[in-house]
């Protein structure tokens, strides 16, 4: 698909993909941890953050998506 694209650090797309079918378990990213450090250099963002994955999100008030 793109055959150009460097992986970055030994990453290869179809390979994770194929693991993660294979072990029916989600992608966790160890380079880019779910955790509050991934998003800040020295001082954390105000507030809290609320890690979700792509496509999940709140109810909204209407109760849609």
């Amino acid at each position: 698909m793109f055959s150009s694209a460097t992986p970055y650090k030994n990453q290869h797309y179809s390979e994770l993909k194929k693991d993660c079918i294979k072990s029916k378990k989600l992608f966790e990213d160890p380079e880019f941890p779910c955790v509050d450090a991934s998003l800040y250099f020295r001082k954390p963002p105000p507030g809290m953050v609320q890690w979700k994955r792509p496509g999940v999100s709140a109810i909204s008030p209407l109760g849609k998506f």
